[in-house]
């Protein structure tokens, strides 16, 4: 259902621009202090990360002076800021994600969790130097991008032909600098299954701690690393140096 959801929330975007620029090109989107002026189309991002994963831009507009901006397409709840795991966030900081794992591995040990046990959910936060790499990604990962949108997966605007201005009522765009600067970002590990638990002996090919063991009823052999603004306020949350 989420990726039904994103779908339809970057059609709905997509189609808003296109249906006027196509009569009034060149327009501007209007959302809060954001605008972004001489927009001439809207077109759904194709490519992938190197890895074959979700790209982290969704949507591209293009610009009257040729040239592109990369957006990425969040819902309100919780939004998953970076997508990729621990593969995707090594292409943009080496090391960053295996530290992550291996502190959390080491907390794990610390409060005797023992083989077999559930693990609860981790949080690391990431230091100021990493934040706008993390969040605005590169070439490899399908980035870098330069805006967030973040809204309704529904969205909802008006238009107002004589400025030739779209303003989007039920989401925001957010340069990607301006986001990094205004919001705390923490790494999230937690299980693909229900059913996975804590191995303290399973590793990856680098020797890095998986932590989780293989699903029985599906086989996943590894948990899913995240990246967040949202931390509950029962969290557990490591530093990662």
């Amino acid at each position: 259902m989420a990726g039904i959801s994103a779908e339809r929330q970057e059609n709905a975007v997509i189609n808003a621009i296109n249906a006027h620029a196509k009569i009034d090109s060149p327009i501007t989107i209007l959302t809060g202090t954001t605008k972004i002026s001489n927009i001439i189309k809207a077109e759904k991002y194709t490519g992938r990360q190197v890895g074959g994963s979700e790209p982290y831009t969704d949507v591209q507009l293009f610009l009257k002076n040729k040239t592109t901006l990369n957006i990425s397409l969040k819902g309100e709840s919780a939004p998953s800021l970076a997508g990729g795991g621990l593969s995707g966030l090594e292409q943009i900081v080496p090391g960053i994600a295996k530290m992550f794992m291996k502190a959390a591995f080491n907390y794990l040990i610390k409060i005797k969790l023992k083989a077999g046990d559930k693990v609860p959910d981790i949080y690391g936060k990431i230091n100021e130097f990493h934040k706008l790499k993390i969040i605005k990604g590169n070439v490899a990962i399908g980035g870098p991008i330069d805006y967030m949108y973040i809204g309704s997966m529904d969205p909802t605007f008006r238009y107002d032909p004589k400025s030739k201005i779209l303003t989007f009522t039920n989401g925001k765009f957010i340069p990607v600098d301006v986001y990094s600067k205004t919001h705390e970002l923490y790494f999230r590990l937690r299980a693909r299954r229900e059913d996975q638990r804590f191995d303290p002996t399973a590793k990856d090919g680098s020797g890095t701690p998986k932590i989780y063991g293989k699903s029985p009823s599906k086989g996943d052999s590894a948990g899913r690393i995240v990246v967040t603004d949202k931390v509950p306020s029962a969290a557990k949350i490591i530093d990662v140096k």
